[in-house]
């Protein structure tokens, strides 16, 4: 019982027209202005106006009005907010606004299995893409530890592992749900995309780049820690948009699978990708500078 999903994040970013009509290509349906939806979770991500890229708000799903009460009282030192079916507090490192509410759980997906029959002109499937629902989120700031606190101890989320010096942190049976990675200011990193399977990955990935190569940012690959498979790619606010599936989150048992292994140490960012990715993790373009200014 708890919180149990990612229900929207809203961004403010700085050319508006340009950034929706990428999340419209990527396969995001919009259904008002800056709204858009994914096939299982509904209105997931809002993009308003804005001088710079911002997050503005985290939306998270609990079970039920008991579940936020427990957390409005255990996040009572951030200052708490009440509305009609739902609190908010502000994570005090990064300046996001996290908001809770009751809301439905998702069903869950049954794995993928390969088909027991095909016609010969239907060997790969086509036709438009529409994810099934924002999986996790990563966001960057200035102190990680602190910023861990406010997601594990006051809204009762679990920690998965450490990658690239972040924590990665769980609601229940996806691997992560929220990544803070260490950065000189507060940045969304990138948001990540359920699809139904790695051909969804490489079929929405190529039509992304078919006309904007310069979209392409890192893939395909997969991930060492959560076994996702991946495709990023860059959108015009800066931040990345992530393509991904992964059978592990969907075979997982319970949330205690993916509990730390002790005496593991920190595992690779991938396994394998195209291309290899070296020292230096994906780099949203608000930190460009800075890491260019501190290797001169």
């Amino acid at each position: 019982m708890g919180a149990h999903r990612l229900i929207s994040l809203t961004r403010r970013v700085p050319d508006l027209d340009l950034t929706r009509e990428f999340y419209r290509q990527f396969g995001l349906q919009e259904t008002a202005p800056g709204t858009f939806a994914t096939e299982l979770g509904g209105d997931q991500l809002h993009l308003l106006p804005g001088d710079v890229p911002e997050v503005v708000e985290v939306h998270i799903g609990v079970d039920s009005p008991d579940d936020l009460d427990a957390i409005a009282e255990r996040l009572a030192r951030y200052g708490v907010t009440r509305a009609a079916g739902s609190i908010a507090a502000v994570e005090p490192v990064s300046g996001v606004r996290v908001r809770l509410s009751v809301a439905e759980r998702l069903p869950k997906q049954t794995p993928y299995t390969a088909p027991t029959s095909v016609k010969r002109d239907e060997l790969v499937r086509r036709g438009d893409l529409l994810p099934l629902r924002l999986g996790h989120l990563a966001i960057g700031c200035t102190d990680v530890e602190e910023a861990k606190v406010f997601f594990i101890d006051g809204i009762g989320m679990r920690l998965s592992d450490y990658v690239i010096g972040g924590p990665f942190m769980r609601f229940e049976t996806d691997h992560h749900n929220v990544v803070l990675l260490p950065a000189p200011m507060t940045l969304l990193h990138h948001t990540a995309w359920k699809v139904r399977d790695i051909d969804e990955i490489g079929y929405g990935g190529s039509r992304m780049i078919e006309n904007h190569p310069e979209r392409h940012a890192w893939g395909l690959g997969r991930h060492g820690a959560s076994a996702n498979y991946f495709w990023y790619l860059k959108d015009p606010a800066g931040a990345f948009a992530e393509y991904y599936y992964s059978e592990m989150d969907d075979l997982a048992p319970d949330p205690l699978f993916w509990d730390p292994v002790p005496g593991t140490g920190e595992l690779p960012v991938a396994v394998w990708a195209s291309p290899a990715l070296h020292e230096r993790p994906l780099v949203p373009e608000a930190m460009r500078a800075p890491l260019l200014d501190a290797e001169r």
